[in-house]
């Protein structure tokens, strides 16, 4: 709040300092200095980097260590990422995780295509091996990860007509579609909109539908938008649940980012 951004890149990365061996205090630590942009995004990017190696059957720190490098501006290493985790064998606790893996790919491919477009032919022919397209249109995603094993967290997302998606319920009328519900702890589960949205404003909520035996609820929420272009924005919304039943509001996204 103080605007000490260099500051609280050196708290949160006491976090990784304390707890090197950890790969789930290393994803919660690089998650926080994400949002500090330039001050801690090169931080982040290594902390995701080696919680991947310690622990690459977690399927959620591949997601976030692509979406680092490219808030990063790195794009090709983005795509490279996801394809190393599309080859990983996952089990089937977290059930739908290719699915959300590929798209991401596929948006991570849109973007270094805008980038780089001399590459383009070589992004579709590698999106292709992975059963993807280069996408054209433009979709909101909300992938949520958290920090705690054998827990339930639950993603609830409400539109402005106060229509109610979740795990019981996973359309929205307005459009989107929650799946890849995970009960079994890390995530990630992916709340999509395909096409332009059209219930803004969002409500986001994370509920603590079992805690499990590992405590709090560290993670967040990734808001990852397209305009079918290749502009891909990206914006991160952590938090910490605590209790069974708890729900934690995550604000609204009134508009695009």
């Amino acid at each position: 709040d103080r605007g000490e951004a260099a500051q609280a890149a050196r708290a949160f990365g006491s976090i990784i300092d304390l707890y090197p061996a950890r790969a789930d205090l290393r994803r919660f630590a690089a998650g926080r200095l994400e949002r500090l942009g330039e001050a801690g995004i090169g931080l982040a990017v290594d902390s995701y980097r080696v919680a991947v190696a310690q622990r690459p059957d977690h399927p959620a720190g591949h997601h976030q260590l692509a979406l680092a490098l490219l808030a990063q501006g790195r794009p090709a290493a983005a795509f490279r990422a996801l394809e190393q985790a599309l080859k990983t064998s996952f089990r089937d606790r977290y059930p739908e995780v290719r699915r959300v893996l590929a798209e991401t790919l596929g948006l991570v491919g849109a973007a270094w295509a805008r980038r780089d477009p001399t590459y383009r032919a070589v992004i579709v022919a590698r999106l292709q091996r992975h059963g993807q397209t280069l996408p054209i249109t433009p979709s909101l995603r909300f992938v949520l990860s958290w920090e705690t094993d054998v827990s339930d967290v639950d993603f609830h997302v409400r539109d402005r007509a106060g229509d109610h998606a979740s795990y019981s319920q996973p359309a929205l009328a307005s459009g989107g579609r929650l799946y890849a519900d995970v009960t079994e702890g890390y995530g990630p589960e992916c709340f999509a909109i395909s096409g332009t949205p059209k219930g803004y404003p969002y409500r986001l909520e994370v509920n603590y539908y079992r805690r499990g035996p590992m405590g709090y609820g560290m993670g967040k929420v990734d808001v990852i938008q397209h305009d079918g272009r290749g502009n891909v924005k990206h914006e991160v919304r952590p938090y910490v649940v605590r209790k069974d039943g708890e729900t934690v509001s995550l604000g609204t996204l009134d508009k695009p980012l």
